[in-house]
């Protein structure tokens, strides 16, 4: 047989190998996702057997935020000083890993486990009419998008998100005096690049329902009904190493709220 010919069965085999292979894929992929599906509606259907009320729309469909880990970039924190305080900053290491940044407009610190906190001279930093936008554009020129939790008399409380998605407890508050903003204080802030942490993993919907059930019942709580599930991260720093962003559900019920951790299945009270 000729070897052109040889050849071309050579390459039909292939093809033909190939597209079993990816059929083969593709089944076992289609039945994975309807295993997990059924599994959502049994667990939905667990709770519901047991009075707990819930909109299935509700429920995520799948965990879509993965664990991350943020290494610190003291590059990107002084950008971010200096982006806030309008021109070039000075930069102090204050020891224990604590830098400042500074010019005649203020001083922006910041630590190692994301705290931060910041000086700023009155009149510097003049704020509008509407204090909340003109707030949201000063963090935004750091570098950090977020929305205003809370706003009173002389303090606003901005929570940061990542990709639109909340960081539960990175938060600042935001003091103002007269029609300025003067500090930021009690302040978490993720600067850096999150990247995909391979050794953690999520667990099912399916079992993050029931570990939510079984949670309460273990906090001696009773609820009744499932009236929101929020994914969101919290943040984690080591004394070394990288900051860890855990995927949550923020869960809202009849009786309260709570958070549970969508990588070893834990329930908290949230406050």
């Amino acid at each position: 047989m000729p070897w052109s010919k040889m050849k071309n069965i050579i390459l039909v085999i292939l093809a033909v190998t190939n597209l079993a292979l990816l059929v083969l894929v593709g089944g076992q992929a289609i039945q994975g996702s309807r295993l997990l599906s059924r599994a959502r509606e049994d667990a939905v259907q667990f709770l519901r057997n047991r009075g707990v009320e819930v909109d299935e729309d509700v429920i995520p469909q799948a965990m879509e935020l993965l664990p991350q880990t943020v290494e610190r970039d003291l590059t990107g924190e002084e950008k971010a000083a200096a982006a806030l305080l309008g021109g070039p900053v000075t930069a102090e290491s204050r020891g224990g890993e604590v830098y400042r940044y500074f010019n005649d407009k203020g001083s922006v610190q910041f630590h190692s486990d994301s705290t931060f906190s910041a000086q700023l001279e009155r009149g510097a930093f003049p704020l509008g009419s509407d204090r909340a936008a003109d707030c949201l554009e000063l963090m935004a020129r750091m570098g950090f998008q977020g929305i205003i939790l809370e706003e009173a008399e002389d303090e606003l409380i901005f929570r940061q998100t990542w990709r639109g998605v909340p960081l539960f407890n990175q938060q600042v508050t935001l003091v103002c005096r007269g029609d300025s903003l003067t500090a930021m204080t009690s302040g978490r802030q993720l600067v850096g690049s999150p990247q995909e942490d391979a050794a953690r993993k999520n667990i099912s919907v399916a079992t993050a329902l029931i570990n939510f059930y079984n949670g309460v019942s273990a906090l001696g709580d009773v609820c009744n009904r499932i009236d929101a599930i929020e994914p969101g991260y919290v943040a984690a720093a080591s004394l070394s190493g990288p900051i860890t962003l855990t995927p949550v559900w923020r869960i809202t019920t009849d009786t309260g709220a709570y958070q549970l951790d969508t990588v070893t299945g834990g329930l908290s009270r949230v406050s």
